[in-house]
């Protein structure tokens, strides 16, 4: 797909520790954005109110017709003429990025200033850096309450464990430029969690335990398929492709047999629901599917209503 740059005055780029001289940025941010410019706005405002001041900023609309115009000149939008879904996008920012770091950001979500800080103290010492996220609501107000941070911790080569829990949010990400790897545009969902698969099998990851990120709580529009029917098709398909990984790596699989188990029952499908964590316990006994089929049962005994 081809993308055109435009809103950007080209005029400067700063160098590392710098708001405005020449010189290559040390952080790219790519931000995926479609039809939803009053979140973009805020979480392009925290990217803006980072600590460091060493980055660009691209904003990849993808096929939404954005009206957002950049408020800085280290801030710079990639238009593509359709959509594409986050992948394709996500991609077209890596294709532009100039920096030595990638850092992923999503167009409902938000930086905390330190963020930047966060990601250069982990890669001093690893191909891929991760922070702690935590979630607050899209009403969001001073002194509202927010949740707890939460994060996987993930040290060295982790191929072997990455896919045993839920994977690290994006915007809980950073990266290597030169370790990037593109975004399998085929995977309307859990692109996110292929990408883990195949860039764990050669990069090294570290974590800084401290919030960088906070997601939003928000029924807004979505452009990709991350509706319940989606996450399901494309969890089946992840098994499918990497059915080598997942024949070695049995608790994996049994991880994501039981995501599907929740995610069918979360649709009225009671008894597919029970069979996806039959399937799970069969694999690799586990709480996570004991506790989902349990909660399966009742449903699919009244023919499949919901959970």
């Amino acid at each position: 797909m081809r993308t055109t740059a435009m809103d950007s005055t080209g005029a400067s780029e700063p160098a590392e520790g710098s708001g405005g001289s020449l010189g290559t940025p040390a952080f790219s941010v790519v931000i995926p954005t479609h039809r939803r410019d009053d979140l973009l706005a805020d979480a392009v405002a925290s990217v803006l109110a980072q600590t460091r001041d060493d980055w660009e900023c691209l904003v990849i609309d993808d096929g939404g017709n954005s009206q957002f115009r950049p408020p800085d000149d280290r801030v710079r939008v990639i238009r593509r003429a359709e959509s594409g879904g986050p992948a394709a996008a996500r991609n077209a920012g890596l294709a532009e990025a100039r920096g030595r770091y990638v850092v992923f950001l999503d167009d409902d979500d938000r930086f905390t200033p330190q963020r930047l800080e966060l990601a250069a103290d982990g890669l001093a010492r690893a191909d891929v850096a991760l922070c702690f996220t935590r979630w607050f609501w899209a009403d969001d107000t001073p002194g509202a309450p927010v949740d707890r941070a939460d994060g996987r911790r993930l040290e060295g080569h982790v191929a072997d464990e990455i896919l045993d829990a839920t994977t690290p949010h994006l915007g809980a990400t950073a990266v290597r430029a030169e370790r990037a790897l593109p975004f399998d545009e085929s995977y309307g969902a859990l692109e996110d969690v292929e990408w883990w698969l195949r860039i764990t099998r050669g990069a090294s990851v570290t974590t800084v335990p401290l919030v960088g990120c906070e997601l939003r709580h928000h029924a807004g529009v979505r452009a990709n398929e991350t509706t319940v029917a989606g996450r399901l098709r494309h969890s089946q398909r992840l098994l499918d492709q990497h059915r080598d990984y997942f024949r070695t790596h049995r608790q994996a699989k049994a991880f994501r047999l039981a995501r599907m188990g929740v995610l069918a029952a979360q649709s009225g499908q009671g008894r597919a629901a029970v069979g996806y964590h039959l399937r799970s316990l069969g694999t690799r006994p586990s709480a996570l599917g004991l506790k989902g089929l349990t909660k399966a049962l009742p449903g699919a005994i009244r023919g499949g209503s919901p959970v």
